[in-house]
């Protein structure tokens, strides 16, 4: 993967500090933005350290990236995304202490957002309202929920109107770097397309800028003068906050990996479990699944065994059957086996491959997480699974009701006595 990047930080109009702060490697492919605060030079301070310490922890375990990169079966997409987990906590351990051992200091932290390219992927970390955002084809995608009182009130639905949000809640942040000695970083990661372009910035930038105004601003191919775009765009809505902006562009990717890319975010979409979730939520799913291949007559799962994993078909063809009699056959696109997600129960029919075929497949323990880990989403995908048991249910029962109703119409009037001359009679 090939990058191209750019950063512009600027005080804005009404502070008297910038307590902003930014970081870029290209040798890394490591990008951070960070918004301190703690007043007179604390929050400079915090969001400066911050930026360090992250660079210094993936400096220091980098040969973890360089080795995923290279695609050694490990490490795994999990011990990268936990690489960064780990830097963001010892940014915070890092920013907690100083606080702690310098008075004039005392109650300074941070926001931040980080990315980090590693062959064709990108992973994420964040915390606090610092966002992150995808411009694609077109259209924006915010890739990270603010850790702030307004998003959780927006969530709870407390607060509807733009005016609320403004007005009463707006610099409340329920997360940040520092602050507590420990903190939990949110993380993403996925495989980018070519001319994916990402925006890290800080809430100067974003609580002045629409979705419409980032699409028109962040339209302007050269990154370096979308950067100046942003910020003279900030600045003439009041500049009252420090603004950063931090642009990534992905130039090239490995073309193959970029359709297959495409392919999953398609297919997952055409699936009833998935069907509702929004681009972010999706990327999230993407990262919870793992791709297997099966050769030409391989069993995927056979009939009465344990269940454990959805499948849902990216390319080839499978048969299912029952019984040793085959029901119907199914095609990329097609899913099954979700029934097994919430429970146990015994396969109730036997998949064989056709052709060779490649399948994402979600096992029920990375549902689980998900689940735990990701309120919102999980109260779609329960909503969706339950919607699921429901039509199965629905034509289990009619198909009960036409073999009744079946069984009803052939039965046979009461045999005689002897119908046949052999027959012996009874006593």
């Amino acid at each position: 993967m090939r990058i191209g990047f750019s950063a512009r930080t600027d005080v804005g109009l009404t502070r008297q500090f910038n307590e902003d702060s930014y970081f870029m490697d290209e040798e890394l492919g490591l990008f951070v933005v960070a918004d301190g605060m703690g007043g007179a030079h604390g929050g400079e301070i915090a969001s400066r350290m911050a930026c360090d310490e992250i660079h210094r922890h993936v400096e220091a375990n980098y040969d973890l990236v360089r080795r995923f990169a290279a695609g050694k079966s490990s490490p795994s997409v999990k011990d990268v995304s936990e690489l960064l987990v780990a830097a963001v906590q010892q940014a915070c351990s890092s920013v907690y202490r100083r606080a702690r051992e310098e008075k004039e200091l005392s109650g300074m932290g941070t926001t931040v957002v980080v990315l980090l390219s590693a062959g064709e992927h990108l992973f994420m970390a964040h915390v606090g309202d610092s966002r992150i955002y995808l411009m694609r084809a077109g259209r924006i995608h915010q890739l990270t929920r603010d850790h702030s009182l307004v998003e959780e009130l927006k969530r709870l639905g407390k607060i509807t109107t733009q005016e609320e949000v403004k007005s009463k809640y707006r610099n409340a942040i329920t997360r940040a770097v520092g602050i507590y000695e420990t903190v939990q970083a949110d993380t993403l990661d996925m495989m980018p397309l070519t001319n994916d372009r990402f925006l890290l910035c800080t809430d100067g930038l974003h609580s002045t800028t629409g979705e419409q105004d980032l699409i028109r601003l962040l339209g302007n191919k050269n990154p370096e003068n979308s950067a100046d775009d942003l910020v003279r765009h900030a600045n003439s809505k009041g500049g009252r906050d420090n603004i950063t902006c931090l642009l990534v562009d992905v130039l090239e990717t490995e073309p193959q990996r970029a359709e297959l890319t495409q392919c999953k975010l398609n297919t997952l979409k055409s699936v009833p479990l998935f069907r509702y979730l929004n681009f972010e939520e999706l990327l999230k799913v993407v990262s919870a699944v793992e791709e297997r291949k099966f050769a030409a007559g391989e069993v995927v799962f056979r009939e009465e065994e344990e269940g454990d994993a959805l499948y849902v078909l990216l390319a080839g063809e499978v048969e299912v059957s029952r019984k040793d009699t085959v029901i119907t056959r199914l095609n990329a696109g097609d899913h099954f086996g979700e029934l097994s997600l919430p429970d146990r129960f015994p396969r109730s029919a036997s998949i064989r491959t056709l052709e060779p075929c490649l399948c994402l497949v979600m096992s029920r323990q990375r549902f689980y997480e998900i689940i735990r880990e990701y309120s919102a989403l999980s109260v779609k995908l329960l909503w969706c699974l339950a919607r699921v048991c429901s039509v199965r249910l629905r034509d289990t029962t009619g198909e009960l009701e036409l073999a009744r109703s079946l069984v009803a119409r052939v039965k046979l009037p009461p045999a005689p006595d002897a119908p046949f001359e052999d027959d012996e009679k009874p006593d």
